[in-house]
């Protein structure tokens, strides 16, 4: 086989992990980088992005990661004029649940590099808004129901508590990822359409990236290699023998239009925190638990639905989520959906937000469907550094943060690759943290490690 090309490195995948790689290189004067992808750039995973970012992290490596990438989304924004429109309206955690139920949670945060932790009560209620104010960190706590209705109506006045994180809020991510990787190709980043089939080594690690082309193989020659092939990733590091930590999640979304108004254009990305049972009538539970293929319509469903404003104030449209899967699949290029979890996610919804009980009988058309990989490690925490062999590297398990983590992902292994002074970070976030005698600050519930 004919050596077609060289390139001093090679990244296979051109998601916004791939493409933010591929322009940290390029600002760090590595130029000849060519991004592999048989895809598009930017239309797999990476094209079913909630397109949020936090700093509300559980632990604090995460936590700085998380400053660091929104650090320099915020410089983006201002040397391009917002071209990707980043909006910091926070993120708002609310819950059935008193404040003084939160104490270990709020505590918890309280030691963490997040900011400051402020409590309004009935009592003492200083709270304001601030839409889209970028100088806040930390978060506001509204400890009690009267606060949280005052502010945010359409919510249930079931709520309780609202913990509304500061240092967060939306972003497009097709547009974050289209600006990196145009001006990466303006330095010289080359992009290839082609199926990575095989990687090679020698005794001085990588040598060459083998793949295809329209039915053609072809080879380029390497000498460092990055693995950025979202939920893909371990078969690429299979062709190094190298087995990697991480496995993939089939999680959904939709998009409807909110055509009686629901959900205030200004409303931050609004989480439920609380576990619940969807609200079915006696027959429908019946008739449920009497078919075997629905029964599991009937068990508790984990908290963490989600639901934001999507598109500008005069855009009808709202966006939610809810990861209610947990069981690990091989990845499919074209994974099938629920179709029942339309109305499986607004059952969930309205228990927080009432309103959404209008879209029940009658589902506004058409529903906008997303399914894409939660890629992860099981403290879910990504691997970024090197690979096990000489010249490889990877960059993956990148869960349901691949568009806020980017911009301080692709930093970070470029400085692996360029050989530069790593942040303190760097370790715990790399294959070499399952070396360590050191136990890694992560938990095991949803909240604790950072899910959402």
């Amino acid at each position: 086989m004919k050596s077609f090309e060289k390139a001093d490195v090679v990244i296979c995948g051109a998601g916004s992990a791939g493409v933010a790689a591929a322009y940290f290189l390029a600002k760090r004067g590595i130029t000849d980088v060519l991004i592999i992808d048989k895809h598009p750039p930017l239309s797999q995973t990476s094209a079913k992005s909630g397109e949020n970012y936090r700093n509300w992290w559980p632990n604090n490596m995460m936590a700085r990661f998380m400053n660091r990438s929104i650090d320099i989304m915020e410089d983006l924004a201002k040397s391009t004029d917002n071209v990707f429109n980043m909006e910091q309206r926070g993120y708002l955690y609310v819950t059935e649940k008193p404040e003084n139920k939160l104490r270990d949670y709020l505590h918890h945060y309280s030691q963490l590099d997040v900011g400051a932790i402020r409590i309004h009560d009935d009592g003492k209620n200083d709270y304001a808004f601030l839409d889209s104010q970028s100088d806040l960190d930390g978060a506001d706590i509204l400890a009690h129901p009267s606060i949280v209705q005052e502010f945010f109506p359409h919510m249930s006045t079931n709520i309780q508590t609202a913990v509304h994180a500061r240092r967060a809020g939306s972003i497009s991510a097709q547009q974050l990822g289209i600006y990196l990787l145009e001006e990466a190709r303006k330095l010289s980043v080359r992009l290839l359409k082609g199926d990575v089939i095989a990687v090679k080594k020698d005794s001085q690690g990588i040598k060459a990236v083998d793949l295809v082309i329209d039915g053609t193989q072809r080879r380029i020659q390497t000498r460092s290699f990055i693995n950025a092939a979202g939920p893909f990733a371990p078969e690429v590091a299979s062709y190094l023998d190298v087995e990697l930590p991480i496995f993939s999640i089939l999680q959904q979304k939709i998009a409807i239009q909110d055509i009686h108004g629901v959900i205030p254009r200004e409303a931050p990305f609004t989480i439920f925190m609380d576990e619940q049972y969807l609200d079915w009538d006696e027959q429908e539970k019946k008739d449920l638990a009497s078919d075997e293929e629905f029964q599991w319509l009937l068990d508790k469903f984990p908290g963490g639905l989600h639901i934001k404003p999507e598109g500008g104030k005069d855009s009808p449209w709202i966006k939610l989520g809810w990861a209610i899967n947990r069981v690990a699949e091989e990845p499919l290029w074209e994974p099938d959906i629920t179709p029942e979890f339309p109305d499986i996610l607004l059952r969930g919804a309205a228990r927080f937000i009432p309103g959404l009980k209008a879209y029940l009988d009658k589902l506004p058309k058409p529903v906008v469907r997303y399914a894409g990989y939660y890629t992860k490690t099981k403290e879910n925490m990504p691997v970024i550094g090197p690979m096990g062999v000489d010249g490889a590297y990877i960059l993956s398990a990148l869960s349901g943060f691949g568009t806020m983590a980017s911009c301080a992902a692709g930093e970070l292994i470029a400085a692996w690759v360029a050989g530069d002074e790593l942040p303190e970070y760097a370790s715990q976030l790399s294959l070499e943290r399952y070396d360590s005698k050191t136990s890694m600050e992560t938990g095991t519930s949803l909240y604790q490690n950072g899910e959402l």
